[in-house]
């Protein structure tokens, strides 16, 4: 998709009043531009298994984002692509931070150098991606890094990235190999390579994989985590209770929120269209029409509204058990609970 018909799709969606004709469109730009986009950028720069969370993350963002602009005319977006990049890059270094702090130490000290060297030019790639060369350099269109990969120079293994004069002599000396340009992320390991800093993935804390009791439906479905155990626990329910929970599911807010299954790669629409036992023909007509009232859903099951309503409430009970089956009492009251700061809300 070219940058005219991003900028178009975007303008289309922020004009339409009809809101699901709103979301239809929203889900165009993310599937059509947003996650190839995404998905390419984390590819080049996140090197172990965080890049699917990363794309996830990276995707609520945009999302979250695309929904505040309707109605807001004091922060738009002028270029679509580039924003999209931009959220990207900051996902992904946020990741390094996490991860790679010895890493995330070098990629700044090698930013601050290519910022500041009289012979070095830092810039930015159309796609939003920060550029370093030499001076002389500067606009040109970044190399792929792949005459890196063999490279060898005599440095002092330096795990802590600290000795600055070695850096920049290593910074030097691989943009002149590579006679190119590079990108940041790309220059800076090559720099870690050449000075043996680790790149191990550091331990987190289980603490910091679980959802805070006081956290709102948000923050909750940023957790990629929290989104895969849902949906196991969903999958385990009894059809009926699956299909009153799922066809009415919303966010704290009464968005619809059924859609970030399959935008997070948690669910695809045939499998979520399995978990309610229809086909996928009939729930891809049922699918803009989302979240249904209690009365559709009676009539999907022959059942009246109040009964669907008990049905749903039977389903977050046993969703709120079965996480505490597997010992995170924490996690299971906020995936279960329909009060305030819950993950999902499902309206009486």
């Amino acid at each position: 998709m070219n940058v005219v018909n991003a900028e178009e799709l975007l303008r289309q969606y922020l004009s339409v009043e009809d809101e699901r004709e709103a979301e239809r469109q929203l889900a165009v730009i993310l599937a059509d531009l947003a996650t190839p986009l995404i998905r390419r950028i984390v590819d080049s720069v996140v090197r172990d298994g965080d890049a699917d969370d990363v794309v996830a993350d990276t995707l609520i963002d945009v999302l979250r984002r695309l929904r505040g602009l309707r109605g807001e005319v004091s922060h738009p977006i002028h270029d679509l692509r580039r924003y999209v990049a931009r959220c990207t890059y900051n996902r992904c270094h946020e990741r390094l931070r996490e991860r790679h702090p010895a890493r995330s130490r070098l990629w700044n000290q090698v930013r601050y150098l290519c910022n500041h060297d009289p012979n070095l030019a830092l810039w930015r790639s159309p796609d939003g991606a920060a550029v370093c060369g030499l001076r002389e350099w500067a606009g040109r269109e970044a190399d792929g890094g792949e005459c890196l990969d063999g490279v060898r120079l005599a440095a002092r293994n330096d795990p802590a990235a600290e000795n600055r004069p070695q850096v920049a002599a290593l910074v030097l000396a691989l943009l002149r190999h590579a006679g190119a340009p590079l990108t940041l992320d790309v220059l800076s390991a090559a720099v870690a390579r050449t000075i043996g800093v680790s790149q191990r993935r550091a331990e987190v804390p289980l603490s910091e994989l679980e959802v805070a009791k006081e956290q709102g439906a948000d923050e909750a479905l940023d957790n990629r985590m929290t989104l895969r155990d849902l949906w196991d626990d969903v999958r385990k329910l009894a059809l009926k209770q699956r299909l009153a929970l799922l066809l009415n599911l919303r966010d704290a807010h009464g968005q619809e929120c059924l859609t970030m299954l399959p935008l997070t790669r948690t669910a695809t629409i045939p499998e979520i269209a399995a978990a309610v036992g229809m086909d996928a023909e009939a729930f891809a007509a049922l699918w803009p029409k989302l979240p249904l009232s209690d009365a559709a859903i009676g009539e999907l099951l022959d059942v009246t509204p109040r009964q669907v309503i008990k049905l749903r409430r039977l389903a977050r009970e046993r969703l709120r058990r079965m996480a505490k089956g597997r010992g995170n009492q924490n996690l299971g009251r906020d995936l279960a609970s329909s009060s305030k700061g819950a993950t999902i809300v499902t309206r009486r």
